[in-house]
């Protein structure tokens, strides 16, 4: 096994691009590994980004599920 120091990780993240460190920063933010929270560039999706959670998502849809209130 192994064992990656806390000095081994900042020299390659220092060593990254700043395109490669922007990829980096979204993937610890799509499993919520950050503390900060993505940017929305854009106003017009709002949700852009934010977590995802599916409730039962293989159960059958009834019909009156689908009726306009």
């Amino acid at each position: 096994m192994t064992v990656t120091t806390k000095q081994q990780i900042i020299q390659e993240v220092e060593a990254m691009s700043e395109s490669e460190l922007t990829k980096v920063l979204k993937l610890l933010q799509s499993f919520g590994l950050t503390k900060h929270k993505p940017q929305i560039a854009d106003a017009k999706y709002p949700l852009r980004g934010l977590p995802v959670e599916y409730i039962d998502p293989l159960e059958p849809v009834a019909l009156s599920d689908w009726e306009l209130a």
